[in-house]
């Protein structure tokens, strides 16, 4: 069955902000593992400008890309959902959406990418500085076990400043080829501005919903972080060894 939207559409807008933030994220890590995927015969590590003109070149392309696939801007101007069991009583629902825009995803900013050949290491610092998500209007109606359960949602979230920084330690080999010796990481997120209206039975909850996008979040990726570099780490050696 095809469920487009949950029945709590707040789970849906907090589904959709983490998954851009992931994409996001994920579009950095490719452009910073663009050298080693290219292999040592394609380009000359002796030369850092070669070196460092590759990533970014790498980095413009993935930028042309999502705007290709129409994911920046990223607009719908309305989408229907519904559906039904054999016994509608049990569990139904119908919801919409309406002007959903996304803007910021392929702004991928280079602010500084080093290849040292003498020491082997690539330091970056690459940022997406913003990127933007509204909602005209959207609603939901329900039916759990003769429940009826109602919601609506508005509004706009800003996810400000996603920036990356670190260095990657690389040993290049005639025979062996290369190896990745080292990977320091370090994400932040400047923060999350939320101005969302969210309405569930009559019951207003906007304040809670604001409250957890725009400070629980950034406040808990901010406790965490040193767990989370580490994590990104390793998934950053993974896709560097993969592409080797």
């Amino acid at each position: 069955m095809r469920l487009c939207y949950s029945t709590v559409i707040t789970f849906k807008i907090q589904k959709i902000i983490t998954m851009k933030s992931f994409i996001a994220f994920a579009c950095l890590i490719a452009s910073i593992s663009a050298v080693p995927r290219y292999g040592v015969a394609g380009i000359d590590y002796n030369d850092e400008r070669i070196v460092t003109g590759q990533i970014i070149s790498a980095i413009d392309d993935l930028s042309q890309s999502i705007k290709d696939a129409g994911l920046d801007p990223l607009y719908i101007k309305r989408e229907d959902s519904s559906y039904a069991l054999p016994v509608p009583v049990i569990f139904n629902y119908a919801a919409f959406v309406e002007e959903i825009l996304s803007t910021g995803l392929s702004n991928i900013k280079v602010n500084r990418i080093n290849y040292g050949v003498l020491t082997s290491r690539l330091t970056f610092d690459i940022e997406i500085p913003r990127v933007e998500f509204a909602v005209g209007a959207s609603a939901a109606k329900a039916t759990i076990f003769s429940n009826d359960i109602e919601g609506l949602v508005s509004g706009t979230v800003v996810i400000d400043r996603i920036r990356v920084t670190g260095n990657v330690r690389v040993s290049i080999g005639i025979i062996s080829g290369i190896s990745i010796r080292s990977v320091d990481i370090d994400f932040s997120l400047r923060g999350i501005e939320s101005n969302v209206r969210l309405v569930i039975q009559g019951n207003n909850y906007s304040e809670q919903i604001n409250e957890f996008l725009g400070a629980t979040i950034p406040d808990t990726l901010k406790s965490h972080s040193k767990e989370i570099n580490k994590l990104l780490e390793i998934v950053v050696l993974e896709v560097l060894n993969d592409n080797l």
